[in-house]
């Protein structure tokens, strides 16, 4: 014990001289991915949630009497396991004004025979397709053709609205420069009932992008993605864009991209809470993050116009370059930097990546205590997590979005 202590001593000193005795460049040119990329962004973000934190309260708050009519829409595909849940926990949402519409896309187990009495009942309106669409996209489009609210409410098959999230997600609506509202999502459990690393880690993953990165992008209007596990739309908007493409895998993000061409207004809804159930094995969470990548980068290619056009709101198009470059062109530049540094000593490379590792906890720790004080639920045990996401939970993702967009490349895609 006494030796592996005098060792770890004996690094940590000749690691604190090597960052007193390095020139300043040198140091800056070491950590610029950090520096430049993350740390500045972070604190620009922070500071902007603290001062909407103090200032929003003085602004005119959403009227409590506006209540259309809204149609909340299931799309199901096999969903036996979870849609009784899922219709249950849209007929208890706290909303006068509202209907519920099933859309079974052809499914093959039990889904619209669980279904079936809410709407023998009348609680529900159960719409069957017999030949799957084969995309959440047509199932969605389906059950618009059967709504007769002024508001869609996308809420997806695994995730139940809380009491009050309708009533939260309609306010800022009664605006009437807001278009569409993303709702708060959180992890319940895993897919099948499971609560192990891997679901905490994804429950912690969504605290930070919502609370932090959502409510952000809401604040100076660069929202990109309403939600497609709850979203709130007007119906007549839905309409005019000829509602979902079919052509991505990831229709929220594509309807989204659409809407801001249009230089509608989107706005995060932190208090609209619902929560989600996520894959809990390694291998069905590898298979959800592809997808989700694969269907960012064939929406951005979609819509590449944007990079390239004038006369689109300019907030939209810097959000736009703005993820491309963080989720994207950051990869290579870190791969890029890592190999940089390979003439180094294998003792200076250590240094450079245990002081890296080092930076990102301290942020990522700043970021989960922010994240989870501004949080309607004030999850402090969270924080906990931020070793085992900074170490290995990230740095999987990213190889993982490194397939995904080599998968793009070469044509290989993905379904429902």
């Amino acid at each position: 014990m006494d030796i592996l202590l005098n060792a770890f001593q004996t690094y940590v000193n000749g690691l604190l001289t090597w960052i007193v005795s390095s020139p300043p460049l040198e140091l800056l040119w070491m950590f610029f991915p950090f520096l430049i990329f993350d740390a500045i962004r972070m604190f620009v973000k922070l500071a902007v949630i603290a001062v909407d934190a103090v200032f929003g309260r003085f602004k005119q708050r959403p009227s409590q009497f506006f209540q259309p009519q809204v149609s909340i829409i299931i799309p199901a595909h096999n969903e036996e396991k979870i849609i009784k849940r899922s219709i249950e926990s849209a007929l208890e949402v706290d909303y006068p004004n509202k209907e519920i519409i099933v859309v079974d896309d052809g499914s093959t187990d039990r889904t619209s025979e669980i279904a079936t009495p809410y709407y023998k009942r009348g609680q529900i309106s159960l719409v069957r397709r017999d030949v799957a669409s084969g995309s959440k996209a047509g199932a969605l489009n389906y059950g618009i053709l059967f709504s007769s609210g002024d508001l869609i409410v996308t809420v997806d098959a695994d995730t139940l609205l809380e009491r009050n999230s309708l009533r939260e997600a309609v306010k800022p609506l009664s605006d009437p420069s807001v278009s569409a509202v993303s709702g708060n999502i959180r992890v319940l459990g895993g897919e099948n009932g499971g609560n192990n690393l891997l679901v905490l880690l994804q429950s912690y993953e969504y605290l930070i992008a919502l609370e932090l990165g959502r409510r952000y992008n809401s604040i100076i209007g660069t929202l990109l993605i309403i939600s497609g596990a709850f979203g709130v739309f007007w119906k007549s908007l839905m309409e005019s864009l000829g509602s979902y493409d079919m052509d991505t895998i990831t229709e929220d993000f594509d309807v989204t991209l659409k809407m801001r061409k249009l230089g509608k207004r989107l706005v995060f809804a932190e208090k609209a809470m619902a929560w989600t159930f996520v894959p809990e094995t390694w291998g069905s969470w590898r298979r959800q993050r592809i997808r989700w990548t694969l269907g960012q980068v064939e929406s951005l290619w979609k819509h590449r116009n944007i990079f390239r056009k004038m006369g689109f709101d300019l907030r939209f198009v810097v959000a736009a370059y703005d993820m491309v470059i963080m989720d994207m062109v950051l990869l290579l530049i870190r791969l890029t930097w890592f190999f940089t540094l390979i003439h180094l000593s294998l003792l200076t490379i250590s240094y450079i990546v245990v002081s890296m590792l080092a930076a990102y906890m301290v942020l990522e720790t700043v970021m989960a205590l922010t994240a989870v004080f501004f949080s309607p639920r004030k999850e402090f045990s969270k924080i906990l997590l931020t070793p085992i996401v900074v170490l290995f939970y990230r740095p999987i993702y990213a190889f993982i979005r490194i397939e995904a967009y080599l998968k793009w490349l070469l044509g290989l895609g993905t379904t429902w």
